[in-house]
């Protein structure tokens, strides 16, 4: 039987004539004749592969332009034509302040030709601020004088009028509430309504303090004209309204 020393020995020769192999062929010097007998591989121009890939790498960069150096290849680029800008389309517009203006002529006078009734108001803010013709936030307002109570207006109109716009600012700036107001219109002398508008609104002091409200009808033949002001839908508070407008 073969020891491990036996095998250990022979491998330890092939070892060394693995080395002994690299260090003569590999590391030590040529002689010129040698080199010269070297052939690299050539390509089929007859080029070896090196000087060939030289060749085509500097053709290659020659066909680049040279945008920063070449004043006229930048006169070039400059001197493309430009697209063709769409034409702006059509619009049909009109000032803003004729339209407000139109609006004024149709506005209803409700003091000339109507009543007011109403079931409460503050004597500091009376129903006449809300057909006073001012508005925004700060304009003077009515107000009931009892706190946390559902309100009524009504506007009894001397003769039927045509009603095709509403508007009414609501204001409050020291409580947090959801107010809610309800618009009903009658034609028959006040026998019968039918509701024509609810919205409500989220007061905060931090946040929402003022609302306006236009909306557009088609009423023929109004004799009353019916608010409903819910103050305190949630929340604490008293039933307010700045404004009141409407328009023929």
């Amino acid at each position: 039987m073969e020891t491990a020393r036996g095998r250990a020995q022979r491998r330890h020769v092939r070892e060394k004539a693995t080395i002994d192999h690299l260090v003569r062929d590999v590391y030590e010097p040529k002689t010129p004749d040698e080199k010269q007998t070297e052939r690299r591989p050539t390509t089929s121009t007859g080029l070896p592969v090196e000087d060939q890939v030289r060749k085509e790498w500097k053709a290659a960069l020659a066909r680049i332009p040279r945008f920063f150096g070449d004043k006229r290849q930048i006169t070039s680029v400059t001197e493309l034509p430009m697209p063709a800008m769409p034409s702006p389309p059509r619009l049909r517009k009109r000032p803003f302040e004729a339209t407000a203006a139109a609006s004024a002529a149709d506005e209803t006078d409700i003091t000339g030709c109507a009543a007011i009734a109403y079931t409460s108001e503050d004597p500091a803010h009376p129903v006449e601020h809300m057909l006073d013709g001012c508005c925004g936030p700060g304009a003077p307002r009515w107000s009931s004088a009892r706190p946390d109570t559902t309100e009524h207006i009504v506007i009894e109109f001397d003769r039927p009028q045509t009603i095709s716009g509403l508007v009414y600012e609501v204001e409050e700036t020291t409580r947090e509430r959801t107010q809610e107001v309800r618009v009903e219109a009658s034609e028959d002398g006040g026998q019968s309504y039918r509701q024509i508008l609810v919205q409500e609104y989220n007061f905060s002091p931090g946040g929402a303090t003022y609302q306006r409200e236009e909306q557009r009808f088609n009423l023929r033949q109004v004799t009353h004209l019916h608010l409903t002001i819910v103050p305190n839908k949630s929340g604490s508070g008293t039933a307010t309204l700045t404004a009141l407008r409407l328009f023929a």
